[in-house]
Parts: structure tokens; C-alpha cells; sequence
């Protein structure tokens, strides 16, 4: 048995309602006017509910597809905002290392700020985030660790409130 996904559950349920109305029609016309008009009535009904069938289920799947692409386009900027603060974090641990100063290269500090505003610079990083992130590295590029952990704090809920945004669907044709 084929698994059942929406297009398929969409097929069967629209068959099911163009079946159940040829067979009403068709027995309302036996009850009224006998053989004659059960079969004008099944076959006119079937063939009306079938292209009302098929024109329900293109237009449920086009809009399915819309939903489906502004999901997937919102959860993959989510994630790339988690991605940001990783880094930062990663950049900020770098900068103020908890071994002592010496507890981190000069090149290992330079790899990770490198990757910080790589990331932060990505085009996919929603607004918001990213100037949140840009705070953070000017913090950061200034040694300031009171003001670094204000801005990874307003990052922190940037990233948060993004996750929190309902996923904005474009209503149909």
C-alpha cells in the first residue's frame, strides 16, 4: 500500500465525493422519473462533480506547494540564525577564554572571528539577527565583556523572536 500523502488523501477524498454524488443523483432520478432520468442525472452529476473534483484538487495542491515553500524557506532561516549565535558564542569563548588569557592562539582567534562574520554576513540571516550579531562582533572587536554580553543577550532574543514568528504564507490565487 502507497503511503498516504496529502495528494493522495486529496484524491481520494474528492473521488469519494464525486462517487457519492453520482449516486444520489442517479437515485433521486429513479425515485422522480424512473430509469430515464437516473441516468441523465448520474451521468451529469458524475461528470460536474468530477471536473469540480479536479479543479478543488489543483487548487489545494498549488496552495499546499506555496505553504510548503514559505515553511521550509522560514524554518531554513531559523536555522541559520541558530548558526549565527553558534558561531558568535564560539568567537565570544575565543575572545574571553575561561583558561586565562593565553588560553586561546591568536590564529585560533582569527579563524573563529573570520567564521563569525562570514556567517553574520550571509544573506539568508534575517534583519533582525543580523544586526543583533553586528553589535555583538563590534563588541567583541573591542574586548568590551559587559557590552559583548549585552549584545549576545539582545541576540540571543532576536534569534529567539524570529523562531517565535509565524511563518508568513502568501494567501492564493
Amino acid at each position: 500500500m502507497s503511503p498516504l500523502t496529502p495528494a493522495r488523501a486529496l484524491l481520494l477524498v474528492t473521488s469519494g465525493i464525486a462517487c457519492l454524488a453520482t449516486a444520489a443523483s442517479a437515485l433521486v432520478g429513479l425515485v422522480v422519473g424512473g430509469p430515464p432520468a437516473a441516468l441523465v442525472l448520474g451521468i451529469s452529476a458524475g461528470a460536474g462533480s468530477a471536473v469540480g473534483a479536479f479543479l478543488v484538487r489543483r487548487r489545494a495542491l498549488a496552495s499546499h506547494a506555496r505553504a510548503r515553500t514559505a515553511v521550509m524557506a522560514h524554518g531554513y532561516a531559523e536555522g541559520v540564525a541558530q548558526y549565527v549565535l553558534l558561531i558568535i558564542s564560539n568567537y565570544a569563548a575565543a575572545v574571553f577564554p575561561r583558561s586565562g588569557p593565553h588560553g586561546v592562539t591568536p590564529e585560533e582567534r582569527a579563524a573563529r572571528r573570520t567564521d563569525a562574520y562570514r556567517i553574520a554576513a550571509e544573506e539568508e540571516v534575517p534583519h533582525r539577527v543580523r544586526e543583533a550579531a553586528a553589535d555583538v562582533l563590534a563588541a567583541l572587536d573591542e574586548g568590551d565583556r559587559s557590552g559583548s554580553a549585552v549584545a549576545q543577550t539582545a541576540l540571543v532574543i532576536a534569534v529567539r523572536e524570529h523562531a517565535r514568528q509565524p511563518v508568513p504564507l502568501r494567501p492564493g490565487p
